[in-house]
């Protein structure tokens, strides 16, 4: 009777391991940062890039206005969220990097210059801000660039994962040199 059970047993997790990889089911979820995992199901891979770096699907905008180190205003009106990272606090609750975080992000998109961006699965947040990732003309993601500065550290949110993998190469990397922020805060 042991052995029938064994034997049960044993079908029943071949099984189960064959569904698994049939159907990408994964019981350990990815680590993504300090606001939550990747769902079943959910991309983190980067968009195909065409010869100039620029994902396919994202759109050029020309930005107004660098409020701060992760918020832009374009020219077409929208108020930008920069996707997967956040930065230091400016102003009366200003926080350390906070403006140097500020004048990174100011140099990188100059009132007037023409950049490309790209929506995650949620486009706005509670507040309205568009969701976005912004590239460079180069191809250069802004929002990995600033984490890569160390200007910026890793907050991502479900649903919207795209460019987990950067993000964290990009942290790891500032983490570790201890630049901006993770040197100095």
């Amino acid at each position: 009777m042991r052995r029938v059970l064994t034997v049960l047993l044993l079908i029943g997790c071949i099984a189960l391991l064959g569904w698994a990889v049939l159907t990408g089911w994964n019981p350990v979820p990815q680590a993504t940062g300090s606001a939550g995992s990747v769902e079943a199901g959910e991309s983190t891979r980067a968009p195909d890039a065409g010869a100039s770096g620029i994902p396919a699907g994202a759109t050029p905008a020309v930005v107004r206005y660098v409020h701060d180190g992760d918020t832009l205003f374009l020219e077409d009106g929208r108020k930008v969220r920069l996707l997967g990272i956040n930065t230091p606090e400016i102003g009366e609750v200003a926080e350390c990097w906070g403006d140097q975080a500020t004048s990174e992000l100011r140099g990188l998109l100059p009132e007037g210059s023409t950049v490309w961006v790209l929506e995650d699965v949620e486009p706005l947040d509670q507040y309205g801000r568009s969701l976005l990732f912004v590239f460079l003309p180069d191809g250069t993601n802004v929002n990995v660039e600033m984490v890569r500065v160390g200007a910026a550290e890793i907050e991502q949110y479900s649903p919207n994962w795209l460019y987990t993998d950067e993000l964290h190469d990009a942290e790891d990397a500032a983490y570790a040199d201890r630049v901006g922020l993770w040197g100095q805060c």
